[in-house]
């Protein structure tokens, strides 16, 4: 099987470019997250691996801000994938993305560009999409843009996995129980570490309620809508929307 990287040029700002330039500086901290499993990407990347299996016939997959697509190789395993397609802003992820899959026993494709553009260009038509801890960048008429995009070019079904706030929330009230959960519990990370990974949640963060996230998705065209699974802390919720 082939692995091309495309590189597309870009016209101007791209939406999240703050979010983008703080995760670039701060990969090997958010590696850490990730190993030691605090935002449950195992559990989740065991969800999309179980939804995907269910499909009978080979698929388009689209990984939208696939980073390094660290586990994409086993969350697609057992699905009938055709070709995979990623896109990401960080060509250094995408390079790992690249020894990551190199693996994989179907087509690979890898843009460096901007989700947000590529996406609301309808550029990308596939039978799966897939974002995971990135569309909260985006102010909610902006995520609503983009996800009616996706309803327009995802012919199965979109899963995303997204920070939640509670009902009647705010997003300060949001950060204040973040901090009150994580700050003691990750003790993985230096407090340099623990003041990168909070700097980028308080500037760069706007999540949704479960209500908010739900509400999108059917807003944007997509008849059914469901929650798939919420961390035991109950900060980040994963939804399955079906066209």
């Amino acid at each position: 099987m082939s692995i091309h990287l495309h590189h597309i040029e870009r016209d101007g700002a791209v939406d999240d470019e703050e979010a983008l330039e703080q995760f670039q500086r701060g990969w090997a901290t958010y590696q850490k997250v990730i190993d030691h499993n605090a935002l449950s990407h195992r559990e989740v990347a065991a969800v999309l691996r179980e939804n995907v299996s269910a499909l009978s016939d080979p698929i388009e997959f689209l990984d939208i801000a696939c980073g390094d697509a660290g586990q994409m190789a086993w969350a697609l395993a057992n699905g009938q994938i055709r070709r995979y397609r990623g896109i990401d802003l960080s060509q250094s992820a995408l390079q790992l993305a690249v020894k990551n899959l190199e693996r994989v026993p179907f087509d690979v494709d890898l843009y460096h560009s901007d989700f947000v553009a590529e996406l609301t260009a309808r550029r990308h038509a596939s039978d799966v999409s897939w974002c995971g801890l990135s569309i909260h960048h985006l102010t909610t008429a902006n995520k609503h843009t983009l996800l009616q995009a996706l309803q327009e070019t995802t012919s199965r079904f979109l899963m995303i996995y997204e920070p939640i706030m509670r009902d009647g929330e705010s997003l300060e009230s949001y950060l204040d129980r973040f901090e009150r959960k994580n700050k003691a519990a990750w003790t993985f990370l230096d407090p340099a570490e623990w003041d990168e990974v909070f700097h980028h949640i308080s500037t760069c963060d706007l999540p949704e309620s479960p209500r908010g996230w739900m509400e999108l998705g059917r807003d944007a065209g997509f008849s059914d809508v469901r929650e798939l699974f919420v961390d035991q802390n109950g900060l980040y919720g994963l939804y399955r929307y079906d066209r």
